[in-house]
């Protein structure tokens, strides 16, 4: 694929996924769908071929942390420690942060509070995006604590056991 492409800069939003969809494409390597590769083949938006953007949304997980790009917004949850700069461990996971990127590169004012239906719609999206994950296989999400495996009843809660008073 050398020489196939003109230098310039793709301002289309892209994630590292799809870094090994390209690569894969570059070297000629035909992908099975039996590896579930998550991320796009950007070569054809590189040359021209398609335009536009090449993910309806990006999405990220890890631990109690969240967070989905759609658009000009991103919403996000994360470690505290990115606001107190303390670098104590296992600091509590922000409440849910809204931005608009267009307007706001730098993440600085959080628009959660003024547009509750932005933040219930991208909530939602990536909540349908997390249920069709496996479970995290590290961190303190490994514990089973996101809700069923996909294509799976959520597990019923166990029922309290009756009490009987004794002695009566």
């Amino acid at each position: 694929m050398a020489g196939h492409l003109k230098p310039g800069v793709y301002s289309q939003p892209a994630i590292q996924l799809d870094l090994t969809a390209t690569a894969l494409a570059a070297a000629g390597v035909p992908v099975n769908p039996d590896w579930k590769l998550e991320g796009v083949n950007l070569l054809p938006f590189l040359t021209g071929e398609k335009t536009g953007a090449p993910h309806d949304a990006l999405y990220w997980r890890f631990d109690g942390q969240m967070a989905i790009r759609a658009g000009d917004f991103k919403l996000v949850r994360y470690d505290s420690n990115a606001d107190t700069l303390t670098g104590v461990r296992n600091q509590p996971v922000s409440a849910v942060k809204l931005y608009n990127l267009a307007s706001d590169v730098g993440e600085t004012k959080d628009l959660a509070g003024a547009m509750p239906e932005k933040v219930k719609e991208l909530q939602s999206k990536w909540d349908a995006w997390n249920a069709s994950n496996i479970k995290p296989r590290w961190g303190s999400a490994h514990t089973d604590n996101d809700g069923a495996e996909p294509g799976t009843r959520a597990p019923k809660k166990p029922r309290k056991a009756k009490s009987t008073a004794e002695g009566k």
